[in-house]
Formats: C-alpha cells, sequence, structure tokens
C-alpha cells in the first residue's frame, strides 16, 4: 500500500502540473490542449501505474460529432481514453468534479460538460448547451450508467445521454472497457499493475430509432444489451 500511496502522490502532483499548463493552453487553444497536455498526463499515469493498454477498434472514432458511451468502472476508464484520443473531444462530468483544485478549473476552461451527481440533467438548460455544443462538431466521451460501477455487470442506463444523442442525430460508438476495476476498485486506494483491454464498436445510426413509439429507451436498451453481450 505504501507504493499505492506513492504513485497516487505522483499522480496528484502531475494532475497540478498538467491543470496549469492546460489552463494557460486552453485560453488560446482547448483544442491543443487537448491533443497535447491532456494526451500526455493520461499517458504518464498509465506508466507510473504499471497499466498497458490494448485497444481494438480506434478507427470507430472519427473526427465528426460523435457520442463515445463507456462503461464506467474507474479512474482508470478516463486515464485510459485521455492516453490515446487523436482527435479533439470533450467529456460528461460530474459538477463535483468543479471543485477539485487545478483540475476543476482546467475542465471547466477546456468547456467540458457537468451533470449531477447521479449523472442525470437536473437543469434543461444545460441540456440546450450540450446540444448546441455537440452540434458543433465535438467528440463527446458519456458513462451511461452516470457514476462508477463497483460491482459486476452493468448499472442502470441514464436517459440524458440518450435523449441528447436522438435530438442532435449524433450517432453514438459503444466502447467496451475491461479490467479497469482490477487496477484500482471504487472506495480503493491500492494501484495494481495490469493491462485495460479497450474494444471499440462501430457507431450506432440513431436516426433509425426516431420512428420508434419509445426512441430514448428503445435505443438505450439495445446499447445496453450489445455492451452486455461483450461483458
Amino acid at each position: 500500500m505504501i507504493l499505492s500511496y506513492a504513485k497516487w502522490a505522483l499522480i496528484a502532483i502531475l494532475t497540478a502540473f498538467f491543470a496549469l499548463l492546460t489552463i494557460l493552453i486552453s485560453l488560446i487553444s482547448p483544442k491543443f490542449a487537448a491533443l497535447t497536455t491532456v494526451k500526455i498526463w493520461g499517458k504518464l499515469i498509465l506508466i507510473i501505474s504499471g497499466v498497458s493498454l490494448k485497444i481494438d477498434g480506434l478507427k470507430n472514432i472519427e473526427n465528426k460529432p460523435t457520442i463515445v458511451m463507456y462503461n464506467h468502472k474507474s479512474y482508470y476508464d478516463i486515464f485510459s481514453f485521455a492516453s490515446f484520443m487523436n482527435y479533439d473531444w470533450r467529456a460528461m462530468m460530474k459538477k463535483e468534479l468543479l471543485d477539485v483544485p487545478f483540475f476543476g478549473t482546467a475542465v471547466k476552461i477546456m468547456d467540458h460538460y457537468f451533470v449531477s451527481r447521479d449523472g442525470s440533467f437536473s437543469d434543461r438548460r444545460e441540456v440546450v448547451k450540450i446540444i448546441k455544443k455537440i452540434k458543433k462538431g465535438k467528440i463527446i466521451f458519456i458513462a451511461p450508467e452516470g457514476t462508477r460501477n463497483p460491482e459486476k455487470g452493468l448499472l442502470d442506463f441514464k436517459d440524458g445521454g440518450f435523449y441528447i444523442s436522438l435530438k442532435t442525430k449524433v450517432n453514438i460508438v459503444p466502447m467496451i472497457i475491461k479490467n479497469a476495476d482490477e487496477i484500482t476498485k471504487k472506495g480503493s486506494w491500492k494501484i495494481n499493475p495490469g493491462r485495460i483491454e479497450i474494444k471499440i464498436l462501430p457507431e450506432i445510426n440513431v436516426i433509425e430509432y426516431q420512428k420508434s413509439k419509445d426512441p430514448v429507451n428503445k435505443l438505450k436498451n439495445d446499447i445496453k444489451e450489445i455492451f452486455n453481450s461483450y461483458l
């Protein structure tokens, strides 16, 4: 555990350092920050932690408006996709992260999206803002479970991401993450070296769902079934 505490201390220092760099760069170009300081930050955390990645299907994330949905088990989910994304991206985050020193300021200046602690959209005005931003071309990462899931299987998916997808006609790319919870579990400080496997699937055309009587639930259930089939 002593080694794990030392790793977390180093991760905290790196996060503060790169957050400050990201803030400065984002004042000029948030896109450049996402592709440089944020990417290096993710890579260094994985190296420090002794974590390797196996990525399959990265070509399925194209440089266009896309909603990438992933199963959320660990902070290492975020460290992982931050380390390999080749295009400008943003993520849906809990509002509480805005209170984290340095990090909160960085993600706010970069214009990430923020929701309530349970992953829901408590303010309709925020939904409208998110819809407008996505239409401008950003790739957005959303954890449809709304929070880290410490148990096996999946939590219930929240409606928000699916509603936004249908409203904007932006397709969904499922991203299956395995073993992230073996690196560090929710509620634990221990960091275990290992390999995270990420499988990125072809995009789901959401326009076909708009003819359904209950498009949000139909889309949500179909996406969850895809996740279950791979997990």
